[in-house]
């Protein structure tokens, strides 16, 4: 699935300008549960982008603070 799910996270998480301690939080919250598998299967490539957005997620976190 070329540039479907990775494109999404990679578009959310880099565009960072104007996001708020909030906004990281739901962002990671949304990461996770996708992980998890709580919004359904997910395949090995979409499974790595979602981690390298949730690393990237969380760091923006950390800089928002």
């Amino acid at each position: 699935m070329k540039g479907g799910m990775n494109g999404i996270l990679s578009k959310r998480v880099t565009d960072q300008q104007g996001k708020d301690k909030t906004y990281w939080i739901d962002e990671i919250a949304f990461l996770e549960a996708r992980l998890n598998g709580s919004q359904g299967d997910i395949d090995s490539e979409d499974r790595a982008a979602c981690e390298e957005a949730l690393k990237a997620a969380k760091a923006n976190l950390a800089a928002s603070r």
